[in-house]
């Protein structure tokens, strides 16, 4: 498993340790390997292996090289800030057992409750999302809700940073809507066409079938989604309006077409390159 680090993490480390709270982000750092290795370890009993783990300011992202299946997803996504949860309210009882720590396990408190409450928020790229994509059928409308909520938290947290400057300022909420932006805006533009993609996950254990739709080259590419399942694999034939056939895709086709354009362009214009935002190398038969 590779393991890095993002350089805002590293802005983070250095805002903090300017600003005299080397003792916040050493606990903060504690809570967010519990939550890490929370997620880590739900991963592997669901049958995952993590590839990647990334570091980013107040969570991590992991890379699994597969998508989740909806039962995973809640249960992954819900482990780390679960796991955040249940240390915070171990240390209150170690509290009401040991007095003497609490002066000195404060902010290791308010990390753990900050990392729980804050990756529930439903806002990509929080654990919230994960979980809420999970519950929902329709992912593609999920994912544009969340990455929609997941900029609207950003400029909230922007905002709060801009009002603390008159005050005392706090440049983890900077920080944070940094990481938020990029992540809603950036990040959840593959898993957009990935997980409308869950076949991609094929379940062969209990049988995969495979098939052949034929579908207008007039159609647009988000209809060919509706014939994709874990159970399931399919090969497109794309046809003209008369019946006649002008191409063939793969479900690793239907991914690249997807990722090289929008869901809205028509399958004929994906393949012959108008409208691409970047090329995709598809391979195109005709008869």
């Amino acid at each position: 498993m590779k393991f890095k680090i993002n350089p805002l993490f590293f802005v983070f480390v250095l805002a903090l340790v300017l600003f005299g709270q080397a003792l916040n982000f050493a606990w903060t750092l504690v809570a967010l390997a519990l939550h890490e290795a929370a997620h880590a370890a739900a991963a592997r009993l669901r049958g995952y292996k993590v590839k990647q783990i990334v570091l980013l300011p107040y969570g991590a992202m992991m890379s699994l090289g597969e998508s989740f299946d909806p039962t995973s997803a809640v249960l992954i996504g819900l482990a780390g800030p679960l796991t955040n949860g249940i240390v915070a309210l171990a240390l209150l009882g170690l509290w009401w057992l040991f007095p003497a720590i609490y002066p000195f396990t404060i902010p290791f408190l308010a990390a753990n409750v900050s990392l729980c409450l804050f990756n529930l928020l439903p806002a990509y790229p929080l654990d919230g999302a994960r979980v809420t994509l999970g519950l929902c059928k329709n992912k593609l409308r999920a994912i544009r809700g969340l990455q929609a909520a997941g900029v609207a938290l950003s400029l909230a947290f922007f905002g709060l940073f801009v009002a603390s400057c008159f005050f005392e300022m706090n440049v983890s909420l900077g920080i944070i809507a940094v990481f938020l932006f990029y992540g809603a805006a950036f990040g959840s533009r593959e898993e957009m066409y990935v997980s409308v993609l869950d076949g991609a996950s094929k379940n062969f254990a209990l049988g995969v079938e495979q098939k052949r739709v034929k579908i207008s080259d007039s159609a647009p590419i988000v209809r060919l989604y509706h014939h994709v399942g874990s159970h399931s694999e399919t090969t497109f034939e794309i046809v003209s309006e008369s019946g006649a056939k002008v191409g063939e895709l793969s479900e690793e086709d239907l991914k690249k077409l997807a990722l090289g354009n929008r869901l809205s362009t028509s399958v004929s214009d994906a393949m012959s390159g108008r409208g691409k935002k970047r090329p995709a190398k598809i391979r195109r038969k005709t008869l």
